[in-house]
């Protein structure tokens, strides 16, 4: 599929919903081997896992020059949803305008549908040259994507579902990434646990990707292993960075079957480890979206593993895709697959970056990829 226009805004709403729970396990061992449903297929998890394990050289979503160079004073508007994560997205997109010569526009757009609405406003009003959206449900600002629409501003998105039902340019990591994703974090809870039968997923519903990993995570296990139990427990939002890590503890001690556990994202892990062990809980698990405090406990041999996101190589391929549609300028992004190895991979303590505010680095000379294919001159 290849994308350059973009099609009228439609009015869809957006419900994600996390598929239905699978079968319950048998008692049966784990082995190398389900197909006499003994337990997980743990060769056929390491074969699918292999591109997110393998390293090998890795090539950016989309390597062509551009058609020409980005114009001086540029100007881009970043929409901040008010969380860390958003606030390390706006840091990651600084040296790619110094680099480029754009001036980049911050517009905090608030938690709610006034707020928002009352923010989206001021965009229109700014008249960017493109927006750079990271999560915000586009059904919060369905008729501001008209206006910025009928003004031939374009809007590149990074972590959000449901953009092509608002007429807006397909993200690179929308549905099918998170899938893959999921698929990638339940192939290496099968990996890391050894063969477990008996797992948990925890969730985050107010996240419009959660879901979407869920479901990658339950089908991959259930290929790998259809008699194997994947529990789903929904942690609120608005526990992270506070109980989280304690509603994980108390749902370990009421199900003391649970042998592995994959979460959405890896903020439910920070502080979980001494939290664990003063409960006497000997289980490990991975997650996504890893910050700091995560590769830190994982260097220190507490944490078992996470499935890390360059986040750096994110915001500058989300800019690329905007530089593409501000120029009218067709592009296809490859296959899933593709993209989600591209951009994530199993971190555990033997290839922990060192510096953990960088995080994991795909591409090592990435800067000078983009900066090649943007046209900048750098003698």
């Amino acid at each position: 599929m290849r994308y350059g226009s973009r099609r009228t805004a439609q009015a869809v709403t957006f419900a994600a919903s996390a598929a239905l729970l699978m079968a319950g396990c048998t008692d049966g061992s784990a082995d190398d081997g389900a197909a006499d449903g003994a337990g997980p297929d743990v060769a056929a998890a390491e074969a699918f896992l292999e591109p997110w394990t393998g390293g090998g050289d890795k090539g950016l979503l989309i390597d062509e020059p551009l058609s020409e160079p980005v114009g001086k004073g540029t100007t881009v508007v970043y929409l901040d949803v008010g969380t860390p994560v958003s606030a390390v997205m706006w840091e990651n997109l600084q040296a790619p305008a110094e680099l480029l010569g754009i001036e980049l526009e911050r517009v905090e757009v608030g938690r709610d549908a006034q707020s928002v609405n009352a923010a989206m406003n001021t965009v229109v009003e700014l008249a960017p040259d493109g927006v750079i959206n990271i999560t915000l449900d586009p059904v919060f600002f369905e008729s501001q994507i008209e206006q910025l629409d009928e003004l031939g501003i374009p809007v590149a998105s990074g972590s959000v579902m449901n953009t092509e039902e608002f007429g807006l340019p397909e993200a690179f990591n929308g549905p099918d990434w998170m899938r893959t994703n999921g698929a990638a974090l339940a192939a290496a809870a099968v990996v890391r646990s050894g063969g477990a039968s008996e797992y948990v997923f925890y969730n985050i519903p107010e996240f419009p990707f959660s879901p979407f990993e869920l479901e990658g995570a339950q089908d991959k296990l259930t290929e790998l292993c259809p008699d194997c139990e994947l529990r789903v427990v929904d942690i609120p939002v608005a526990e992270l960075g506070s109980t989280a890590a304690d509603r994980v503890v108390s749902d370990l001690q009421a199900n003391p079957q649970t042998e592995y556990f994959v979460s959405a994202v890896d903020e439910v892990q920070i502080g979980l480890p001494q939290k664990l062990g003063l409960a006497g809980i000997d289980v490990d698990g991975i997650a996504m979206w890893t910050a700091p405090p995560n590769y830190e406990q994982i260097a220190a041999g507490d944490q078992d593993a996470t499935l890390a996101v360059d986040l750096n190589l994110m915001m500058w391929t989300v800019l690329d895709q905007l530089l593409r549609e501000m120029a009218g300028q067709e592009y296809a992004w490859p296959d899933a697959e593709t993209r989600a190895a591209t951009l994530t991979q199993v971190i555990d303590q033997e290839n922990a970056p060192e510096d953990p505010v960088v995080g994991y680095v795909s591409i090592p000379d990435f800067q000078d990829r983009f900066a090649a294919n943007w046209l900048v001159d750098q003698s």
